[in-house]
């Protein structure tokens, strides 16, 4: 017996209905003086997103002032919308790898802008065990970011849009689709303001009174494009777009409403950046171990802090965790007014082998978190991890950045070398074979030395006058 194949395609829609808002790094509502966002288009201006909930998207932005003239206006930034657009796509990864992005810009006067992020989850539905499960699964992944969503779902991209602006149940087969759909009025549909007037004015009010003219008659009235659109939106033809990837390097800034001189107010915004910069990660399947925090300011000098971790994390928590240490010692010298956050250099996730009941696995996680800690709080020049260098000489066979530069087999070394060698007499006669060390000649330090073991002292023979000295301890 064959197994009925799912759908081809199912999107979710992620509306994002308060984005213009939102986008934004404002304080919370303020009941004396809430926040509007406005569009502008000439010298008309409109509310496209509100603080205050008697303030309907759409109302002209003069009459809202005069009903409340407390208001703090301000208008729509395209940038902050469109990065915060990003974000949600790369949170959407944990559902899917197909993904398409809309930001579609007001139509016209008084009109709002529409903004989704469309998930392909058709893929991801018997790993996630059915459409409930997957909602769910949506759900718990987009209350990681502080932007009000809605859901709908359909087999297109354009119905899956249409849904979540009529507020439909789910939409789980092409069959039922346009059955779904005829009853909707034409505002649902978000076409071109002048169609849907042309439409309206020549008594069409829904879908379905649409649907009753061929496609030819259609385009003659409305444009070729017209027809196709409707065919793209029932399934009938293909709806080509580009898939959402994120970008290589990242990026983003966000600019605060006012200038902040409390660092551990700071804090707050930047956990939504890290945040989204979690998102970021786990969508690319990278890791980290340096993020750059720069604090813009008006008046004086950007402030940049370099947090640096001892293994790559895709944990947003760990950089938050160091820049609270860095700042604890030593804070920012002046407020910020815009916050940006920078990162170029990305590995893939390491998964080291365990042992079968991984006792004692998180020794490792506890040391590396102290030294990234520590690092944080005394800066990076006060903590360093030695390597080896190409130089037989022991005073120069190390480094401080903690590469190891060569792979040769070193004899045994004593753990602590004297920062100047110390002038020494032998007791006894010497009787074990020296390591003889003649090396340096093409420098300006050549040595020619033979080294020898005296209990708990490391020694050394001058060969160039016989003089013997004391160069590192055993214990």
């Amino acid at each position: 017996m064959s197994q009925s194949k799912g759908p081809a395609n199912l999107w979710l829609c992620i509306a994002l209905p308060q984005l213009p808002l939102q986008a934004l790094a404002l304080p919370p509502a303020d009941e004396a003086a809430p926040v509007v966002i406005y569009a502008q288009h000439g010298s008309r201006r409109w509310v496209v997103a509100s603080q205050q909930p008697r303030i309907a998207n759409g109302e002209a932005l003069g009459s809202v002032q005069a009903r409340f003239p407390d208001l703090r206006v301000l208008p729509r930034d395209t940038a902050a919308e469109a990065a915060a657009l990003q974000a949600v796509g790369c949170l959407a990864y944990g559902l899917s790898d197909r993904i398409v992005l809309a930001n579609e810009s007001p139509r016209g006067l008084f009109d709002s802008p529409f903004q989704a992020v469309h998930v392909d989850v058709a893929p991801s539905l018997k790993l996630f065990g059915g459409i409930d499960a997957l909602i769910e699964r949506a759900h718990l992944l987009l209350a990681a970011l502080p932007y009000s969503t809605q859901l709908a779902i359909a087999p297109t991209i354009e119905a899956a849009a249409v849904a979540v602006r009529a507020q439909l149940s789910p939409i789980l087969d092409s069959r039922s689709l346009r059955d779904r759909l005829v009853q909707l009025p034409l505002s649902r549909l978000r076409w071109p303001s002048a169609a849907e007037d042309l439409l309206l004015n020549s008594g069409h009010v829904s879908l379905g009174d649409v649907l009753r003219h061929d496609a030819k008659s259609l385009a003659a009235r409305l444009g070729r494009e017209f027809p196709l659109a409707l065919a793209r939106l029932l399934g009938s033809a293909p709806d080509p777009r580009p898939w959402f990837t994120p970008p290589p390097r990242y990026r983003r800034r966000l600019d605060l409403d006012v200038e902040i001189d409390d660092w551990q107010a700071l804090l707050f915004p930047l956990r939504r950046l890290l945040d989204e910069f979690e998102a970021y990660l786990r969508a690319r399947q990278v890791t980290a171990s340096e993020l750059s925090v720069v604090l813009s300011r008006r008046r004086t000098e950007n402030e940049t802090f370099v947090l640096r971790t001892t293994t790559p994390t895709h944990d947003a928590s760990v950089f938050l965790r160091l820049l609270r240490e860095r700042w604890n010692a030593r804070p920012p010298s002046a407020p910020a007014s815009e916050l940006r956050l920078r990162a170029d250099r990305f590995v893939a996730p390491q998964s080291p082998q365990t042992q079968l009941f991984d006792d004692g696995h998180g020794e490792g996680e506890a040391w590396n978190s102290l030294v990234d800690r520590l690092r944080a709080r005394l800066g990076d020049a006060s903590l360093w991890r030695p390597g080896l260098a190409e130089d037989h000489r022991p005073e120069r066979a190390w480094i401080r950045d903690g590469a190891t530069q060569g792979t040769r087999a070193l004899p045994a070394r004593p753990p602590w070398l004297l920062q100047r060698p110390q002038k020494w007499t032998p007791r006894a006669p010497m009787t074990h074979a020296p390591e003889r060390i003649s090396s340096g000649w093409w420098d300006d330090a050549p040595v020619s030395r033979d080294y020898y073991r005296a209990d708990d002292l490391w020694v050394y023979q001058d060969r160039s006058d016989g003089s013997w000295y004391v160069h590192g301890l055993w214990h």
